[in-house]
């Protein structure tokens, strides 16, 4: 660490032209390059993938999904009409829209539903539906061709005919813009550093220092895209992130230089230092979030890769900005650091014994016991919804009242049902000369089945050996009944009605797809956990040669991400103040609990090794436990509640816009990062920490021998 602090400042302006140098360079090349991103919740070998290539693989039959609701995947869009009055629609009132529409040059074809077939008009004849085919799918549209599209169609609607739109394309049109999200994290941040450090100067610098490593993340995420399975959230999550812990380490560093300055250092020496004690902490608490996250590429689903390395990536950005391009600037500003102070800021120092800090540390340590208690049971209540947790992919039912993506699935299921929106696949092999009666068995068994709609006419696939059977639930694709059914299906219904026949039979589609994700990743998740607790345990004991602290941090983690899952089903499943979000109760997202698990774990050490980092130095010091739990509180508790400030505004300003797991993921960061910043750091932490006294330094002989010992000073 010191040869790397030799080096950035004394070649501190080549340094910041590197990392401008970078960013251009970099950001030139993603824009040559473009995006990839793609989203994919199926597995190899689930019984819905395998239903899926069947019907893939054979002759003359297409998808035979049999709907069309929902399937706009950016080379059609559904649009959906609607009578205001009851009156049933006619060709007069939809064949206008259509012919409007077919003249936009993206537009290869516009169908009437009355020229497709009877199921694309609702039985009373008050709903129609359509499919319109774009000659363009994607991100090779034309730049605002979906609004374009939207806003045509629309501008027939009258007092008798409403219009709505459906598909992916529609739905990342629809989506409020994420750099708005961004703009308004940075101001956030920008007031919360200004009131911390009362200096414009020591604000803009971990600013510059964010804005310049989002540059680069960006780009690089996008060119990760082309070379693995990338979401399309993966970019927004890598902002969220980057913009966080970018400026929360910043913070850390900035806020040691001036406490160094103010104490009469040289700039020098006051980088120097800065670096070999919070940039230490930086380097530890990013390595730890590192591991967390990409744990996740361990569990082997292919569609997790990319979040994880985009995640993984936005840390590593931010880290190496934090020990290399800040103590530049820092170099070059110098003591300039409180230049342009706030009136009645610039003199004050950092105050150890005598601040609130140092009062409320002592204040814990006189009723250690008192103060524990209550913070683990304040924890364990707020856990307590997290146990009803039930995992499944939202359709666009829970989207926001008045977007056109809820009309269109509000109308249909009016029209045709609430499980027309997510028909189940039935999908059977067949071998050859094998006796089709079964199939018939199955057909009848699934229609008196009290969860079943309807169940279409088979379709048999031109070369005989694949039939399928489209299946209407009666509840909607994310319902609680609907996923009973495809068990019941699977586990009850099919083998009774094929015996020992020898075809084979499958219950693919949509909602069937999602429903196996999510089976899989909860499976995987008990496994996950214990590997990313066993790493960062083994990691913390190496740096603090303990057992007690990274046993405390592995507990004291666990709490607070159980009381962000507590928050997140008692807002989004629940309906607990959902209003804040935007949406409609519904499942959790799939990936949103393991996620969320990796990014909050990690998070959650940025903490836990800034504060513990600076109790061991003071006990290393004093060799007084208990002073050095005050001193360290005391000396770091401000930074600390300023950075999860700033991280607290950050997150949360993702939860007004962007798809349903950046809302989820944000409000459960926001919520850990309260906790943890509150009850954890500022109460329990220093409370067990008094309690077990120089236990907390503890490790036996025969680690301390045998472990490697981490040294990054030098």
């Amino acid at each position: 660490m010191k040869s790397l602090t030799r080096l950035v400042t004394k070649y501190r302006k080549i340094t910041v032209l590197a990392w401008v140098a970078l960013a251009i360079g970099i950001s030139l090349i993603s824009q040559s390059m473009g995006t990839s991103y793609s989203d994919s919740n199926s597995l190899p070998n689930s019984e819905s993938k395998i239903a899926q290539e069947l019907m893939a693989s054979s002759q003359g039959q297409g998808s035979g999904s049999g709907s069309g609701f929902g399937s706009g995947t950016g080379s059609s869009v559904q649009i959906v009409f609607g009578s205001k009055d009851n009156v049933k629609l006619t060709a007069a009132d939809i064949d206008p829209v259509l012919a409007k529409l077919s003249q936009l040059s993206y537009v290869s074809e516009a169908k009437s539903p009355f020229e497709i077939n009877s199921r694309s008009v609702s039985a009373d004849g008050t709903v129609a539906y359509s499919q319109i085919t774009l000659n363009a799918s994607g991100r090779d549209l034309p730049r605002g061709a979906i609004k374009e599209l939207i806003s045509q169609g629309q501008s027939f609607e009258s007092s008798h005919l409403q219009i709505a739109f459906s598909g992916d394309s529609v739905a990342r049109a629809s989506q409020t813009m994420v750099s708005s999200s961004e703009g308004i994290a940075l101001l956030a941040a920008a007031l919360v550093l200004l009131i911390t450090f009362g200096s414009i100067t020591a604000t803009v610098i971990p600013l510059l220092v964010a804005v310049l490593s989002l540059v680069i993340l960006t780009a690089s995420v996008a060119l990760v895209s082309h070379a693995i399975t990338t979401a399309q959230f993966a970019p927004t999550l890598a902002s969220l992130m980057g913009l966080g812990v970018g400026i929360d380490y910043a913070l850390f560093i900035v806020t040691r230089f001036r406490q160094e300055l103010h104490a009469g250092k040289s700039v020098p020496d006051s980088i120097a230092k800065s670096l070999l004690t919070s940039g230490r902490s930086v380097l530890f608490a990013g390595v730890t979030v590192c591991i967390s996250i990409l744990g996740l590429i361990s569990v082997g689903i292919s569609s997790l890769r990319g979040v994880a390395v985009a995640a993984a990536l936005s840390v590593l950005i931010s880290m190496a900005a934090a020990v290399t391009l800040l103590p530049a600037l820092l170099g070059i500003v110098g003591h300039n650091i409180d230049k342009f102070s706030l009136p009645g800021r610039r003199s004050k120092t950092h105050e150890i014994e005598s601040g609130r800090w140092a009062k409320w540390a002592k204040a814990i340590q006189n009723k250690p016991w008192r103060v524990a208690i209550i913070s683990m049971l304040t924890l364990l209540i707020i856990s307590v919804p997290a146990t009803s947790i039930r995992l499944g992919t939202a359709d666009a039912g829970t989207n926001a009242q008045g977007t056109t993506t809820r009309s269109s699935y509000d109308l249909i299921a009016k029209g045709f049902g609430a499980g027309f929106s997510g028909p189940l696949t039935v999908v059977a092999s067949i071998p050859t000369g094998a006796d089709l009666s079964p199939l018939s068995s199955l057909s009848d068994s699934m229609k008196a089945d009290s969860d079943v709609a309807e169940v279409m006419p088979a379709m048999v696939s031109a070369d005989q050996k694949v039939v399928t059977l489209i299946v209407y639930p009666k509840s909607s694709p994310q319902s609680a009944e609907t996923s009973d059914l495809i068990d019941r299906l699977r586990e009850e219904t099919i083998p009774t009605a094929i015996g020992d026949s020898s075809i084979k039979v499958y219950v693919g589609g949509s909602t069937a797809t999602s429903k196996d994700f999510a089976s899989a990743l909860s499976s995987k998740l008990p496994v996950f956990m214990g590997a990313v607790i066993l790493l960062s345990f083994m990691l913390l004991m190496f740096v603090f040669r303990s057992l007690f602290i990274p046993l405390k941090a592995a507990a004291m983690n666990m709490l607070s991400i159980g009381a962000a899952f507590g928050v997140i089903v008692a807002i989004f499943q629940w309906g607990w103040e959902s209003s804040i979000t935007s949406i409609e109760t519904g499942p959790i997202e799939p990936m949103v609990p393991m996620m969320l698990f990796a990014i909050l774990f990690g998070l959650s050490m940025d903490y836990e090794v800034f504060l513990v980092s600076r109790i061991q130095e003071e006990y290393l010091i004093s060799g007084d436990n208990s002073a050095a739990v005050r001193r360290g509180m005391a000396a770091t508790g401000g930074v600390i509640t300023a950075a999860a400030t700033i991280m607290f505004f950050v997150f949360s300003a993702f939860i007004f816009g962007g798809e349903r797991i950046i809302k989820e993921l944000a409000v459960g960061l926001s919520a850990a990062i309260v906790f943890d910043a509150t009850v954890i750091r500022s109460a329990l932490v220093p409370a067990l920490m008094q309690l077990w006294g120089k236990a907390n330094w503890w490790l036996p002989n025969f680690l301390n021998k045998r472990l490697p010992k981490i040294r990054i000073e030098e």
